[in-house]
């Protein structure tokens, strides 16, 4: 019982910290976009879905699908790469393993801003303003958010659960699908959520690489709450991105959730096939 309470009691800085840095700020931008804007750029107090119309129109539809596929096709690209990568990693030597996630995660410590400086002069002058450099250049940034969680997975993985498939008849593709993927899949969509979402609100890559042509998420709001002053637009489009980052949330928290089943239905799966 006294464990319980200092549980709770534990909990509550962490909810404290939440709220006022989180839910707070958060019911004040959905706020912002319920209210009349200002003819000189400010904002009223009076209630209006003026913001709302616009950030349903098709030019603001059109962007919220471009974040969509620039962040998907992000993610997807670190999950490719990763992933091997991954597996590799966790059959290295520890010693060794640790130099190289030291090597892969380096570039973590170092400022975003000089990274993509770094990238505008390597880059040929034509390829700048194309969609995939865009996102060739956030994949490598973001790659170590997918690559440590699968590492972790892989580490954590009984690999004598898929030496037990192997032995009883399963060959390595169906080893991997039955038994080795479920094991790592909490894993991969913890790196997937890692990705998706810092890359849906992403301004700075689009922004400094992109030229001013390729107009995404992040940079609609920047622009309205910057240069355009219509903070209801911005807010409504905020919201939009909030909406955008809480489906791979809410995927990875049920991965986790299920996790605890894994091994008894990896156990299942792995019997299912060495008999086929």
């Amino acid at each position: 019982m006294t464990s319980a309470r200092a549980a709770r009691w534990l909990a509550w800085p962490a909810l404290l910290y939440l709220t006022v840095f989180f839910l707070i700020p958060t019911g004040m931008v959905v706020c912002y976009s319920l209210l009349e804007r200002d003819i000189y750029g400010g904002v009223l107090s009076g209630f209006s879905l003026e913001a709302w119309i616009e950030a349903i129109s098709p030019i603001t539809l059109k962007t919220l699908g471009r974040s969509l596929l620039l962040a998907s096709g992000v993610t997807v690209l670190c999950l490719v790469v990763g992933y091997p990568c991954a597996m590799t990693l966790a059959r290295m030597q520890p010693r060794r393993r640790q130099v190289c996630v030291m090597l892969v995660s380096f570039p973590l410590i170092t400022s975003l801003l000089l990274r993509i400086y770094g990238w505008i002069n390597l880059l040929p002058v034509e390829w700048r303003g194309e969609l995939w450099m865009i996102g060739l250049v956030m994949a490598v940034n973001y790659l170590p958010f997918m690559l440590l969680p699968l590492l972790r997975a892989w580490e954590r993985m009984d690999t004598n659960l898929a030496l037990a498939a192997m032995d009883l008849g399963a060959t390595p593709l169906q080893t991997f699908w039955n038994v080795t993927f479920p094991l790592t899949r909490p894993g991969m969509w913890a790196g997937c959520a890692l990705v998706f979402i810092p890359a849906a609100g992403e301004y700075l890559v689009p922004d400094a690489l992109g030229q001013g042509k390729v107009r995404v998420l992040g940079t609609l709001i920047v622009e309205q709450f910057g240069k355009g002053r219509n903070w209801p637009y911005g807010a409504a489009a905020a919201v939009w991105l909030l909406g955008l980052v809480t489906l791979p949330m809410l995927v990875s928290l049920l991965s986790r959730s299920e996790s605890g089943t894994s091994a008894d239905l990896v156990e299942r799966n792995s019997f299912r096939s060495a008999g086929r």
